[in-house]
């Protein structure tokens, strides 16, 4: 079985500013830097220290989703269907503000990931002819997988001559279920003496008649079998620098680091320490470079991200145009990415695909999409 990508949507609302609507399309549609680079549209995902740059008020609504799939699974005996579904989604929400020498974000973003495996026994059905009564039970198991973590997240950045250092807070909770819930389908149905059984055209409709869903369901028995139930939570906390360094007659160069979960929280899924430095370059006023650079504890090799932004027009205008692409590696597996904005009179849409170079479906790659109204 094949299924289309469902509904995802990002909707992001603000008032005006000469910027993207979400940081985090403009990050992951660069490939995923976010150490180095400054711009308007900073929030809670990329440098805390990107804050100072915020421009106006900045209120960002969103969600996006990736490794969406349903397919049927080999049958094995008195089995009928077997099928394995998934999805990922990612909401978040987040505001902006710079005043002075200090910039604030303060937001939530969530990760609900879930896969099961459905299985449908077969039918067992009898008749007893005394009684003049059909039976039937079905049974459905479901193997089921689910994690859940939201962070409510905290950001100040402050710019101390031409340095600018930021930190960031977050309260993050875990919660992990596996399992396999066991559901089972009687259904039951009597006729009446003047059927005769004899005759498929009386008896099938009888029984039939007799077992109309909703009205005529005996018994629905569901069984839970947790095998791993645990929540947890914590505060973790990051600490970022950006800095201008000048060579010769070029244009400054900025220069950033990043280090991510110092206080290693006891979690259910501990997030890694991290560490990380990349540059950001803008040659010319409508193209930004930047490149990252990660170590990540417990992983092998670094983890790198590059990527550029072009953009026409200026973004004051009621036109205006920009394109994104980028390439990384995170977790050990490659990915490239893209992304497209475009500003005509009030309404700006953006839309980014992310996607592991390795042969995935589209329905299972990350997808973003930001519609933004300004006024």
């Amino acid at each position: 079985m094949k299924v289309l990508l469902i509904a995802l949507y990002l909707f992001v609302i603000g008032f005006p500013w000469h910027a993207f609507a979400d940081e985090r399309l403009r990050i992951v549609g660069m490939g995923g830097t976010r150490i180095a680079t400054r711009a308007a549209d900073a929030g809670i995902f990329g440098n805390p220290a990107s804050l100072v740059h915020v421009q106006n008020h900045h209120l960002a609504f969103g969600i996006a989703t990736e490794n969406l799939h349903w397919g049927e699974l080999p049958k094995r005996e008195r089995e009928q269907l077997v099928v394995e579904a998934g999805i990922d989604v990612y909401p978040t929400t987040y505001y902006s503000h710079a005043f002075g020498k200090w910039g604030i974000s303060i937001g939530y973003a969530a990760t609900f990931t879930s896969s099961a495996d459905f299985t449908v026994a077969a039918t067992r059905a009898e008749y007893d002819r005394s009684n003049r009564r059909f039976s039937a039970q079905t049974d459905l198991n479901t193997k089921y997988a689910l994690f859940r973590e939201g962070r409510w997240v905290l950001c100040l950045g402050r710019a101390i001559g031409k340095t600018v250092a930021g930190a960031r807070l977050k309260w993050v909770t875990q919660n992990v279920r596996r399992g396999t819930l066991m559901s089972t389908l009687n259904l039951a149905a009597r006729h009446g003496l003047d059927i005769d059984t004899r005759t498929p055209e009386q008896f099938i409709p009888a029984i039939v008649e007799e077992l109309q869903f909703g009205d005529r369901v005996r018994d629905i028995l569901h069984e839970n079998h947790p095998e791993l139930e645990r929540t947890a939570g914590g505060l973790e906390f990051d600490v970022g620098f950006q800095r201008d360094v000048q060579f010769s007659r070029l244009k400054p160069i900025q220069v950033g680091v990043l280090f991510e979960n110092l206080l290693r929280a006891d979690l259910v899924e501990p997030l890694p320490f991290r560490l990380g430095i990349g540059i950001g370059y803008r040659p010319l006023e409508w193209i930004v470079l930047a490149a990252d650079v990660f170590r990540v504890t417990g992983e092998r090799g670094m983890d790198w991200a590059i990527g550029a932004e072009c953009h026409t027009g200026k973004w004051h205008t009621h036109f205006a145009a920009a394109l994104r692409i980028g390439t990384g590696r995170v977790a050990g597996t490659n990915h490239f990415s893209i992304g497209l904005a475009l500003r005509l009179g009030t309404l700006w849409t953006e839309y980014t695909l992310r996607r592991p170079f390795t042969g995935i479906p589209m329905t299972a790659a990350n997808h973003l999409l930001a519609l933004t109204l300004q006024w």
